[in-house]
């Protein structure tokens, strides 16, 4: 097996993050995102921060790679959050409060919410989850599904689009954010097969700080998040400060890495009213390379910006025609 050459991505501004999500844990789509991201060959494929995830993606690229051995093998970065994160949470379900009106079904695009056969396994789960574009005039409605099974929600299927918040009338669905991760936990992780990470750093620079002092030098690539939707152009050059110096007091001179620029939250994303959806996360891309240019011209070669949020295969392009000079794109799944 053959490791891509992400750096040779960066500097040809072609570099592909594929997001699988970092709160997905369903092993088997995990497993099957990684076969199809893996054939499109994809620098990075970014999964949830949890053994059995990585496990699940290099078994999917494995299977690609037997299938195709001219393929070449993408990078497994791990995502982890400092702090709340948008993309670090997922729904709770409040089974005092639900009354199974079954109206959070249609909403959701992983099927995390389903009708299971009463005499049925598990396995045999009768998901009428459904994108809505997809619905036909032939589908089962929800409620004469329960008719015929129990209603049953998957955590692990979730993602944290919020679609079905709004849907909810009972108030039975919350978000529920998670940090539970520690630098010795990620230490299993490379061994399992992770070979990049991403820090999602929020406004907690310190926690940050403190945090990436004990992590692993091992990671063949190192991706900070930053620029969330809340976020202005002076915490855009705080947390470009805060990387810059820990970096550098961990790596050698010559150390390279990734600056992601994160637009609109996922659940922005899926808004169909909202036009230019990567137009932020370009616009604060422009923010943080100038920025870099201006203060840290030295490291300019050094340090690639990536867009993500709202991003899709067009927005890449769309940047370089700004003439602002991003090296890659993260698309979500």
């Amino acid at each position: 097996m053959v490791l891509i050459d992400h750096i040779a991505s960066l500097k040809k501004q072609s570099f592909q993050k594929l997001i699988i999500g970092a709160a997905l844990k369903d092993f088997q789509s995990i497993e099957d995102y990684a076969y199809y991201f893996t054939h499109a060959q994809a620098n990075v494929i970014d999964i949830s921060a949890f053994p059995h995830s990585v496990i699940s993606a290099k078994k999917g690229i494995e299977r690609a790679l037997l299938q195709d051995p001219l393929l070449k093998e993408p990078l497994i970065m791990v995502s982890v959050n400092i702090g709340e994160d948008p993309h670090f949470r997922r729904i709770e379900l409040d089974v005092e409060s639900c009354t199974e009106c079954l109206d959070c079904l249609p909403t959701c695009p992983s099927g995390a919410f389903s009708v299971i056969a009463r005499k049925a396994e598990p396995d045999e789960a009768i998901s009428k989850s459904r994108h809505c574009e997809e619905q036909s005039d032939e589908a089962i409605s929800p409620k004469d599904a329960l008719d015929d099974g129990q209603f049953s929600y998957n955590i692990d299927l979730c993602f944290g689009c919020a679609n079905c918040l709004p849907a909810c009338t009972d108030k039975a669905l919350s978000f529920k954010n998670w940090n539970s991760f520690d630098t010795q936990s990620l230490k299993e992780l490379i061994e399992l097969g992770a070979s990049a990470i991403e820090l999602h750093l929020n406004h907690d620079l310190e926690g940050f700080k403190n945090f990436y002092k004990d992590l692993p030098k091992s990671f063949l690539l190192e991706s900070f998040c930053i620029g969330s939707n809340t976020a202005n152009k002076n915490d855009l050059h705080q947390a470009v400060d805060s990387i810059i110096e820990s970096v550098f007091t961990k790596h050698e001179k010559d150390y390279r890495f990734v600056i992601q620029t994160d637009g609109i939250p996922l659940s922005g994303a899926r808004d169909l009213k909202i036009e230019n959806k990567d137009q932020l996360s370009i616009d604060k891309a422009k923010l943080v390379i100038d920025y870099i240019h201006d203060k840290y011209s030295n490291l300019k070669k050094q340090i690639f910006i990536q867009l993500a949020g709202g991003t899709d295969e067009t927005s890449l392009k769309k940047a370089l025609s700004q003439k602002i000079s991003v090296s890659g794109v993260a698309i979500g799944s």
